[in-house]
């Protein structure tokens, strides 16, 4: 077997692809990924739905190449779990007891997501998802936000040269790329957009009072140093309509229901909890305490 690039050793590292194949012989009938043999190991069939499904749990750095230029490297990858699957079993290795504690694990996982999945869909209205939305408005109506750049200095001498330097009329962004000492340097000090809460209070008081186009007429002390703040721009913030943020509100949704059903499950439980070394009796964690790992 040729050896594999760098790329394909990092496929083959990757636990979570699953390698679908079924016994059957080399032709398919009919078309589509779903029929479309890609491969056969000792009479087993790789099929092109498998590829596919296989390219969809890569790293996001390997999807963007596309799948045809790493389809042989995921067929090959494939072939190569398929075909120890194939000696395992040959081997009984299906009826070891450490695989059958692994099944075990593994069952247990998939018999609980389930269950909380479909516990949680029943819940899991429209109407619900709807008044999430409608609350998240109330609580955070529309605002006002401002674009600003800023030159950030270490001196207040130094801070009103670019103030005298930036009111006559020089490129704002430009002293900021050579003068300012803080991260938004390399960007021409621009800051993008934000509300007055977003920033430290003297920033913002001072950047809230100008108008578009305006320079601060004196530096802004702050803990980071002085600021020399222009405005570039002020719009006022609107909340997405439903439509757009819909799928976001139904996780949110979702992950609240999780924690719900996760609490009134823990309420009736009868659950006993002992120390690390199984000697102490431990007491019950409080109601909105969340276990490591959250609701998994």
């Amino acid at each position: 077997m040729k050896r594999l690039s760098a790329l394909a050793l990092s496929l083959l590292l990757l636990g979570t692809v699953p390698a679908v194949a079924q016994k059957a012989p080399a032709k398919a009938k009919g078309g589509g990924a779903a029929k479309t043999v890609v491969a056969v190991v000792e009479g087993e069939r790789i099929y092109r739905r498998d590829v596919e499904i296989a390219f969809r749990t890569l790293p996001a750095n390997v999807r963007r190449h596309g799948l045809d230029k790493v389809y042989e490297r995921v067929l090959e990858m494939l072939i190569e779990r398929k075909m120890m699957t194939i000696y395992a079993r040959r081997e009984r290795y299906d009826q070891d007891q450490e695989v059958k504690r692994r099944l075990g694990l593994a069952e247990d996982q998939i018999v609980r997501e389930v269950y909380m999945d479909r516990l949680i869909k029943k819940y899991l209205t429209e109407d619900r998802v709807r008044a999430h939305y409608d609350d998240y408005v109330r609580k955070n109506p529309a605002r006002e936000e401002i674009r600003a750049r800023h030159i950030l200095l270490e001196s207040e001498s130094k801070a009103n040269e670019m103030v005298e330097q930036a009111r006559s009329g020089q490129d704002f962004a430009q002293l900021a790329s050579k003068n300012s000492v803080g991260p938004s340097a390399q960007r021409g000090g621009d800051l993008g957009y934000f509300t007055a809460g977003e920033m430290v209070k003297p920033f913002s008081d001072a950047a809230f009072k100008l108008k578009k186009g305006q320079v601060t007429p004196a530096p802004v002390k702050t803990q980071f140093g002085w600021h020399v703040i222009k405005v570039e721009d002020r719009r006022t913030r609107e909340i997405p309509p439903y439509e757009k943020v819909r799928d976001r509100r139904e996780r949110e949704v979702w992950g609240t229901l999780g924690e719900d059903v996760l609490r009134q499950y823990r309420e009736q439980a009868k659950v006993q909890r002992f120390s690390i070394d199984g000697k102490k009796k431990l007491p019950a964690l409080p109601a909105n305490a969340k276990a490591a790992g959250g609701n998994q």
